[in-house]
C-alpha cells in the first residue's frame, strides 16, 4: 500500500515529529511505500533521518508576522496537498496534522496528538471569529474520517467529547536500542521541552532555587527547542536565572544534536517533566528508556506512562513535595537504581516501536 503521513511542519526537533519518522519506519517494515506531504522541511532542523526519506514538500509559511499559524497552516494545506499528489498516489492518507483535510481526501486515518481546537485559546471575538472555519472543518474531519488514532486515554476523552467519535490509543514509541539504560550517577536533573510558555520551565527554575539553600551544588539542566515566535521566552528564562542567583545551577541547552540529547539522558539521574495537562510527551519515555526516575505533574499523559512510585513520582503542584522527591532519591542510590531499572523494562515493554508497529498493523487490517 502507498501511504501518505501528513505533517505540516517536520523542521522542529520535538515528539510530534518523531511520531511522525518512527510512524513511517514501522509503515515501511510492514511493506508499505510512505511520503511524508510537509508544508515546512528545513534539513538543518529537522531530524536527520528525514533526509534519506520521501518528503515532499510544498514550502509554504508558518505564520504571518510572527502570528495567526493554525490560519497560516489553513489557507496553505490546499497546496501542500496538490504539490504532494502531483508526486505521489497515495493508497491511504494519515494526518498527524491538519485533521481538517481528513474528510477531503480518503480513505483517511488520523493520528490525533490532540484536536488542534483544543489547544489553541480563543480569549477574545477577533481570535473566535477568525478559528470558526478552521474548528468547523476539523469537526467535519474528524467525523468523516475513516479511522481515529490517539496517543493516550486523555487524548481519547477529549476526542470523545468534542466529536463523539470512538479512537483507539497507540502509545508513540521510543527507539529504545538508541535509547538504553546507564546508571550513571552525574547528580544532574534534566528537562527536555520545546522553550515555550506552556510546558512551564519557570517552575523548573524556581524549584531549583529553592532546592539551593540545601545543596548549593544542585544543577539542573534544560534541554530546548527553541520555537520560532517565541524566542523572548527563552530571555525571560534566562533573565529569571540571573534574578534568582541561578547561574551556575541552571544551564539551558538550544539546538542540540541527537546524540547529544540521548547522552544527556543517560547522564542524568533524575528526570523532570513540567508541563501540566500535557495530552502526551515523549520526553518522560525517552529517560524511562535510559533508566531514569522520572517524576511529573499528576495530570495528563504522565499519568498513563508513569507508574507512580515504581517508575517515578506522579506530584501535585507543591515545590516543598518535588523538592522532597528529588533529594529522597538524590540520596538513595539504591532506589533510584532500582526505580530506574523498572522505568526501562516499562519504556520496552509498553512504548516500544515493535509495540507500535503491531498495533497500527493490527488496525490497518480493519480498515
Amino acid at each position: 500500500m502507498k501511504i501518505a503521513i501528513v505533517h505540516y511542519d517536520i523542521s522542529m526537533q520535538t515528539g510530534a515529529q518523531r511520531l511522525v519518522l518512527g510512524m513511517g519506519n514501522s509503515l515501511k517494515k510492514l511493506g508499505h511505500e510512505v511520503a511524508y506531504f510537509t508544508a515546512i522541511y528545513d534539513k538543518e532542523k529537522a531530524f536527520e533521518e528525514f533526509r534519506t526519506e520521501n518528503v515532499i514538500v510544498s514550502n509554504g509559511r508558518l505564520d504571518y508576522f510572527g502570528r495567526f499559524r493554525a490560519i497560516t497552516a489553513y489557507r496553505e494545506s490546499k497546496e501542500m496537498m496538490k504539490m504532494g499528489m502531483d508526486e505521489f498516489k497515495p493508497d491511504l492518507f494519515v494526518f498527524s496534522s491538519n485533521y481538517y483535510l481528513a474528510d477531503k481526501y480518503k480513505p483517511s486515518m488520523i493520528y490525533c496528538h490532540h484536536p488542534e481546537q483544543l489547544l489553541v485559546k480563543k480569549n477574545d471575538l477577533i481570535r473566535r471569529l477568525l478559528h470558526f472555519p478552521i474548528d468547523r472543518a476539523e469537526n467535519k474531519g474528524f467525523k468523516e474520517t475513516n479511522s481515529i488514532l490517539c496517543n493516550s486515554d486523555f487524548t481519547k476523552n477529549a476526542i470523545h467529547e468534542r466529536f463523539n467519535r470512538d479512537s483507539t490509543i497507540i502509545f508513540p514509541g521510543v527507539d529504545i536500542d538508541k535509547f538504553t539504560l546507564n546508571e550513571a550517577d552525574n547528580r544532574f536533573i534534566l528537562t527536555v521541552n520545546r522553550i515555550v510558555p506552556n510546558k512551564n520551565l519557570i517552575f523548573a527554575i524556581e524549584l531549583i532555587k529553592k532546592m539551593k539553600k540545601r545543596d548549593n551544588k544542585i544543577k539542573l539542566i534544560v534541554v530546548g527547542v527553541k520555537q520560532l515566535g517565541f524566542e523572548w521566552h527563552l530571555d525571560e528564562l534566562n533573565k529569571k536565572i540571573k534574578e534568582l542567583d541561578l547561574t551556575d545551577n541552571v544551564e539551558i541547552h538550544t539546538n542540540v544534536t541527537d546524540s547529544e540529547l540521548v547522552d544527556s539522558y543517560k547522564n542524568c539521574s533524575i528526570f523532570l517533566y513540567t508541563p501540566k495537562e500535557e495530552h502526551f510527551g515523549i520526553a518522560p519515555i525517552e529517560a524511562m528508556a535510559c533508566g531514569k526516575p522520572v517524576i511529573a505533574f499528576n495530570t495528563g499523559g504522565p499519568k498513563e506512562t508513569i507508574a507512580n512510585n515504581i517508575t517515578g513520582y506522579l506530584l501535585q503542584d507543591d515545590l516543598d513535595q518535588w523538592e522532597d522527591k528529588i533529594f529522597d532519591l538524590l540520596d538513595n542510590n539504591q532506589k533510584r537504581v532500582k526505580m530506574g531499572i523498572s522505568a526501562r523494562n516499562r519504556a520496552v515493554e509498553e512504548f516500544s516501536w515493535d509495540a507500535f508497529m503491531r498495533k497500527i498493523e493490527k488496525k490497518l487490517g480493519q480498515m
